[in-house]
Formats: C-alpha cells, sequence, structure tokens
C-alpha cells in the first residue's frame, strides 16, 4: 500500500483516539449540538474519507499488481474498514451514555489495527 496514506490513518486515529478518549475520561457523550463535537464528527468524517481513499487505491492497485496476496482477504479488509467508522459514529450518537461513546473508540482502535493487518497482508504476511 501507500506508506503516505496509511501513515495519515495512523495520524488520523490517533487524534481521534485520544480525543474520544478524554471525553470517555469525562464522561461526556458525543453530542452535536456542541461545537467540539462538530468538529469531532468532521475530523472523524475527514479520516472515513482517507479510509475511501485508501480502498479505491487497495483496490487499483490489487487487480493491476503482480502481488501474490490473498484477494478475497485483502478485499474483505478494505470493505471492512469502510463500515467501522460510520457505524461506530452512528451509535455513538444514538447511545448517550459512556458506552456509545466507549463504542466510537473501539471503532478508532479497530480501525488502526485494521489497517496494520492491511499493510501486513499487501507485504505477503497474510
Amino acid at each position: 500500500m501507500i506508506g503516505a496514506v496509511t501513515g495519515f490513518l495512523y495520524a488520523l486515529s490517533l487524534v481521534v483516539g485520544i480525543w474520544v478518549l478524554v471525553k470517555l475520561a469525562t464522561n461526556r457523550p458525543v453530542l452535536l449540538k456542541n461545537k467540539a463535537d462538530r468538529a469531532l464528527f468532521w475530523t472523524i468524517a475527514a479520516t472515513e474519507a482517507v479510509v475511501a481513499l485508501q480502498a479505491v487505491i487497495g483496490f487499483v492497485m490489487m487487480f493491476t499488481s503482480d502481488r501474490e496476496i490473498h484477494r478475497l482477504t485483502f478485499g474483505s479488509y478494505l470493505v471492512g474498514l469502510l463500515f467501522l467508522l460510520p457505524l461506530g459514529t452512528w451509535w455513538s450518537l444514538g447511545d448517550r451514555s459512556r458506552g456509545g461513546t466507549a463504542v466510537l473508540l473501539v471503532a478508532v482502535l479497530t480501525l488502526a489495527a485494521m489497517v496494520l493487518r492491511l499493510s501486513q497482508i499487501w507485504a505477503g504476511y497474510a
């Protein structure tokens, strides 16, 4: 995969993860009526845009490269990544408890882990 996109995803995941962890520690739910939470939402949306970019690049590279990778696993990770943040955000906005914020944190951490695994698959460690 492209190292710059992967590195940018790690950085965005770290920023969003720390932001959500602070919200979780202070027991404040994600509410779009707050200006800071709208900024968090737009940061999550930017992260999702980078995930979509990585998916497009990943599928193009998967079909144009002669690398020996497990294409079904690689494609499944690319598609799965697209659903993590929208589902975690939707859950967090619907559940005003501390658990809803924790679900968003788990989604962000899972995103980082899946990006790492995607890089490993691309490197041939499937």
